[in-house]
């Protein structure tokens, strides 16, 4: 009796697909009926856990990445809203200074034969800008600049630092489109190199006491040039 009802059970559990009895044959092999469970190999199974890792890893990344270029805030490092012009140079080989810090001192003479002395213009704020006459985004952006430095008048000294230029060609673009503030031409890249300049336009906004208030790389619209000069004049 008990042996009809085992055979019962198991009779059941095949029915249902799940007996053990039928998981091995009587030789002892793997069983090779259409209801065995074929398991994944392990190599199989780390390689798709790594790659749903990386994916979310990177994800993160990115998504990071996002947010923080697009904060609009006026204080920190930051991207504008336009696009970025790479230098086709070497990566600038030391650290470019970071907001908080002492803004790199220099002095030069602009395409007026003007000298320009950083650590002259403290008492003032300063929004120095990296650009270059072939950099598209920076011809776009160049009216806004002229309206925001109009409209501040002398209570912010706008200074443009041209990268890969001559003289020549940089008066004529100034002139061409009406820039009134100081233009100066690295020739030998000294300025931009202790700014760390990688790709313009690249805005560097300091205060009165010669501190970097806050960094954007790439164009600004010109909104966004009015919130961050608002913040440095206060």
């Amino acid at each position: 009796m008990a042996d009809r009802e085992e055979r019962d059970d198991e009779a059941l559990l095949d029915e249902c697909g799940a007996s053990p009895a039928r998981s091995t044959a009587k030789g002892g092999g793997a069983d090779s009926g259409p209801r065995a469970h074929r398991r994944m190999p392990v190599w199989l199974t780390n390689v798709l856990v790594l790659t749903v890792a990386t994916a979310l890893i990177l994800g993160g990344v990115w998504l990071t990445g996002s947010w923080r270029s697009k904060d609009s805030s006026a204080s920190g490092s930051g991207q504008g809203d336009g696009g970025v012009t790479m230098l086709s140079t070497d990566a600038p080989s030391g650290a470019a200074p970071q907001v908080g810090q002492e803004a790199p001192a220099f002095s030069a003479t602009d395409i007026n034969g003007k000298p320009v002395d950083l650590t002259k213009l403290r008492g003032k704020p300063v929004w120095l800008l990296f650009g270059a006459t072939w950099c598209t985004e920076c011809r776009t952006e160049a009216p806004d600049v002229q309206a925001i430095s109009q409209e501040y008048g002398d209570q912010l000294t706008v200074v443009a630092i041209h990268v890969q230029d001559n003289t020549q060609t940089v008066a004529d673009y100034t002139q061409r489109l009406g820039l009134t503030y100081p233009t100066v031409v690295d020739t030998d890249d000294t300025i931009s190199s202790a700014y760390g300049v990688y790709g313009i336009p690249a805005h560097w906004f300091i205060s009165a006491d010669g501190m970097i208030a806050a960094t954007r790389v790439g164009a600004m619209s010109q909104s966004q040039m009015r919130e961050q000069v608002q913040a440095l004049v206060g």
